[in-house]
């Protein structure tokens, strides 16, 4: 499955200059632009630069027919119509969806140019020369902290921080692939990577949270967790409500239970899968850090018996006497609670538009 993609070009400036006609681009992913822009050069040898996605024919990701704003600078083309509510400004717009604001990152980059990879609310990418552009929106700016953290201690764990400002940051380009299709024993091997980091990272917990990690320890959870529930309590069911009502009352006491296991809160990485691995066959670089937190390691732990035995173990060599397949027990509704009080954040962070990227 892939994209019908139609264009609605502006110059640099954001002068409106119309829509080209649609093309296919084999790339489902709505955020995947690079197909995009290649696409455009292909069918109409143009040069563009994707800002953001402006329509989309389904109501959630991904596939079928997709309109994005994209700049273009260069001669005059037989273009169609463009709606002008595209251009309409709004404060939540992100600065490299604006026109003039992906220029203005790669000067930042020290380049004129690189290959776009992906653009969407949440991030911005771009491949350049021996590194790569990334940018993220103001309610995700921890991942350039925790790299440069961890690059002081960790280095051979973490890629290289070039530079950061703000939400722009330049890494090294790690030699390699990424990780996804990691057989069980390369798999057991980055968990004893992450391992290392968290069983590290226990001991400057309170360190990182006043660096800005954010802090998801159990009040902090709690809290979250517990705004997220009343604030959309009204759009479940009954009996939805009530089990989710338990859920979270029971909250303290399964923190408090989870405190008995032994295990202390450290550095959770935060979306830890395979395919956040980059290696080379030699060295094992762990990726995209950007919903890093401080909180239960558990919460890095995916239910699958190969890595839980491997991550208990670990755990029970490093603390003996802890109780850890009881605290993978205890975290199993913590993920979904936790993501559904993150959904939450992020959607109100980003404008209207741009959530049929999150729609399910």
């Amino acid at each position: 499955m892939g994209r019908t993609v139609t264009l609605a070009l502006v110059t640099p400036d954001g002068t409106p200059l119309g829509t080209t006609r649609p093309y296919e681009v084999e790339s489902q992913w709505w955020q995947e632009v690079a197909p995009v822009v290649a696409g455009a050069r292909e069918e109409f040898g143009i040069e563009v630069t994707v800002l953001r996605l402006v329509a989309a024919e389904r109501p959630q990701p991904h596939g079928g027919a997709v309109t994005y704003l994209a700049e273009y600078d260069g001669p005059p083309l037989e273009l169609g119509p463009l709606q002008e509510n595209w251009l309409t400004p709004h404060p939540l717009r992100m600065t490299w969806a604006q026109p003039g604001g992906p220029a203005a990152s790669l000067r930042w980059a020290g380049v004129e140019t690189g290959v776009q990879q992906r653009t969407w609310n949440l991030s911005s990418v771009w491949r350049l020369d021996g590194a790569w552009l990334k940018e993220a929106p103001p309610f995700l700016r921890q991942e350039p902290i925790v790299v440069a953290w961890l690059g002081n201690r960790v280095p051979e764990l973490v890629p290289g921080l070039l530079k950061a400002d703000g939400g722009r940051m330049l890494l090294a380009d790690v030699p390699g692939t990424d990780r996804y299709d990691a057989e069980p024993a390369e798999i057991a091997a980055m968990m004893e990577d992450l391992f290392e980091i968290q069983s590290m990272a226990v001991e400057h917990v309170d360190e990182l949270v006043g660096l800005g990690v954010p802090d998801w320890r159990a009040d902090s959870f709690i809290e979250r967790v517990t705004q997220a529930a009343d604030k959309y309590a009204d759009q479940l069911t009954t009996q939805e409500r009530d089990e989710l009502g338990k859920l979270v009352a029971g909250l303290p006491e399964r923190f408090g239970n989870l405190a008995d296991c032994g295990i202390p809160d450290s550095l959770v990485h935060g979306d830890f899968h395979p395919g956040n691995v980059r290696s080379d066959g030699v060295r094992r670089v762990i990726l995209d850090w950007t919903d890093s937190v401080i909180g239960h390691p558990a919460l890095d732990v995916r239910d699958e018996p190969t890595l839980n035995a491997r991550w208990c173990s670990l755990w029970r060599q490093r603390i003996p006497g802890c109780e850890p397949e009881r605290a993978l027990e205890l975290k199993r509704p913590l993920g979904s609670l936790r993501g559904a009080a993150v959904y939450d954040a992020f959607l109100q962070g980003i404008e209207p538009s741009e959530r049929p990227y999150h729609a399910a």
